[in-house]
């Protein structure tokens, strides 16, 4: 009778063990002959005990039927019963279960390693990471002296202020060579006014013709843009900056006089001209001191618009801009950035994408490119 229960559970525990294994080929695909002997060259290798090879041999047809059918009735009738329930909840779980992907580590790079021996990155103005390039003190002296020079040959806020870090570098040829930089482009700057203000002085004292008004006007002129340039290079003391300000409006506002009054004398004598069909060449001259005339009256109101703009007097700004924009005869573009500046800081968010937008020739410039394309995004 016992013989006759074991045979029945040896039958039901064999065909058991067939249809689990036939559920569970699904989760192990059977391999080509390729892998496989490729596999099996790999044990030869193998530095093991000839047990070991013989269980690595073994392992190889996991994805048979037959083996799998084999062990699973070994194990059943190792554990009767038991043996049933585990058996039931190991092929439900490996039909089931997925495993996160992950990448073996190939020896190749260690991505662990980067924090510590890539250099950290950071950007203020576009700078990227010459601060950083400069106050390092395992960068070689020679890289950062071709720094300060790259820096030099394009002066600009951003990278005059990244050249005054390095003032306070423990390294004297570094701190001197940065204070010579700076050095020199104040005395450009305070040249170019000083050799303004004699030709203005020179000119006043002897009788004005014409000419020396224009002379006069196109030097206060220079110098209206290059106590601006001092104060927007941050080349100036604290102190000094609404002097040079205030100085830089005045000339402006000479300049400006100037260039009024000759613009409408020249346009009479334009329209005098038009008259008389045999004075063409003299027509074309005056045409084009008309539009130099007016192109430099538009430079002027750009420069008081930016320096309203700086005070943060947004209204005298848009009208000082409005009328540079208005005055050249050519294209404006430059003018329109100044003025979605200011909607953006009176928070008029609409009318600074909207004026964007409007002008498609500001994404061929490289400065607005990526301020044209986060507008798109915002509206996206």
């Amino acid at each position: 009778m016992i013989e006759k229960y074991i045979l029945i559970y040896l039958f039901v525990t064999l065909a058991f063990s067939y249809i689990v294994a036939f559920y569970l080929r699904s989760r192990f695909p059977e391999a080509d002959e390729e892998h496989r002997l490729q596999d099996l060259h790999k044990i030869k290798l193998l530095q093991h005990t000839k047990v070991q090879k013989i269980l690595a041999k073994a392992s190889l047809y996991k994805n048979n039927r037959i083996m799998a059918t084999l062990f699973i009735f070994l194990f059943n009738m190792a554990i009767p019963v038991l043996g049933y329930i585990f058996t039931l909840w190991l092929t439900w779980y490996l039909t089931h279960v997925k495993y996160e992907k992950k990448v073996i580590s190939t020896n190749i790079l260690n991505l662990d390693t980067f924090k510590n021996t890539f250099m950290k990155i950071e950007r203020t103005f576009g700078e990227g990471s010459m601060i950083n390039l400069l106050n390092n003190s395992y960068v070689p002296k020679a890289k950062k002296l071709r720094a300060l020079a790259a820096l030099a040959a394009t002066p600009s806020p951003a990278s005059l202020a990244i050249i005054k870090q390095t003032l306070s570098s423990s390294d004297d040829e570094i701190r001197l060579y940065g204070y010579s930089i700076l050095n020199n482009l104040e005395k450009k700057i305070n040249s170019k006014i000083n050799k303004n203000l004699q030709f203005i002085q020179e000119k006043t004292l002897d009788k004005k013709s014409k000419e020396d008004k224009k002379q006069i006007a196109n030097a206060a002129m220079n110098l209206a843009f290059s106590y601006w340039e001092l104060v927007y290079m941050e080349l100036s003391h604290e102190s000094l900056k609404n002097n040079f300000l205030n100085s830089s409006i005045n000339y402006i506002e000479a300049a400006k006089e100037f260039f009024i009054k000759y613009i409408e004398k020249l346009s009479a004598e334009l329209e005098t001209l038009k008259k008389d069909p045999l004075q063409k060449k003299q027509l074309h001259i005056i045409e084009e001191e008309l539009q130099e005339a007016y192109e430099k009256l538009s430079h002027l109101y750009t420069l008081m618009g930016r320096i309203f703009l700086y005070k943060k007097m947004y209204e005298q700004a848009q009208a000082e801009f409005t009328i540079a924009k208005e005055l050249l005869f050519e294209d404006s573009t430059h003018i329109i950035p100044y003025l979605a500046e200011i909607y953006f800081s009176i928070k008029k968010y609409s009318i600074a994408k909207s004026i964007l937008n409007q002008h498609s020739s500001l994404r061929f410039n490289a400065r607005f490119y990526p301020v044209i394309k986060q507008w798109e995004r915002q509206s996206a």
